[in-house]
């Protein structure tokens, strides 16, 4: 608990000091130290969407053994996943590979943390048309809203099955519903973070467009 009070002072005081020292509105500070941040991370994050599209791509050609599998193991489901694990391992392949969990953990821990400090402070001034970012804005939610569509339209391999679409749908949901009940401070820096994430998701696909379509093997 010492180590995250520690953290959610620091980002305290980085904001603090963004808007102290170098004059800018609280908003912007929120701004600056979110790109800060995600620009910081990029590298990992977008290692991990990278492996993980390459995996994506790997599992869709060993779809035939997979089934095989399935219909020689459909009455022992032990036997299935001991034989679908030697499977993967034995091309290349790692479901939780250490790019993506770390990834997941740098992201978790900086985006609920901000989340946490954001929702707690009194953060009052104006932005844009925003009048009070101590309050929920529409209009803010609709940016939120379409930012996470964005994003997540533009991920490589996205399909129109009706199972993607609920996937993606879901958390949008949340997002949606939870953005329209709390603090403009904290809309702000959800769509900065996710307006990276779709200059990311461009990033990436130019990425995959300069190699060949055969799936890499990941660690």
């Amino acid at each position: 608990m010492e180590l995250w009070t520690a953290w959610l002072s620091l980002l305290s005081s980085s904001l603090q000091s963004l808007t102290s020292h170098f004059g800018v509105s609280e908003a912007v500070a929120i701004i600056l130290l979110t790109a800060a941040a995600r620009l910081l991370l990029m590298p990992v994050s977008l290692k991990a969407a990278y492996q993980g599209e390459m995996s994506r791509r790997a599992l869709e050609q060993l779809k035939p053994e997979l089934q095989r599998l399935k219909e020689t193991f459909k009455d022992d489901q032990a036997a299935l996943a001991a034989q679908t694990m030697q499977l993967y391992k034995a091309h290349g392949l790692n479901p939780f590979g250490r790019w993506a969990l770390l990834n997941i953990g740098t992201q978790t821990v900086f985006g609920l943390a901000m989340f946490q400090e954001l929702s707690k402070a009194s953060i009052t001034g104006r932005f844009l048309w925003i009048a009070n970012l101590a309050k929920p804005d529409v209009w803010l939610t609709l940016v939120v809203t379409i930012l996470m569509l964005l994003g997540m339209a533009l991920m490589p391999g996205l399909n129109a099955e009706m199972s993607t679409l609920v996937i993606i749908a879901i958390p949008v949901a949340v997002a949606v519903i939870a953005i329209a009940t709390l603090p403009a401070s904290v809309g702000v820096y959800w769509a900065t973070s996710n307006a990276f994430t779709v200059f990311q998701a461009l990033v990436l696909r130019q990425m995959l467009s300069r190699r060949a379509p055969v799936a890499a093997h990941p660690h």
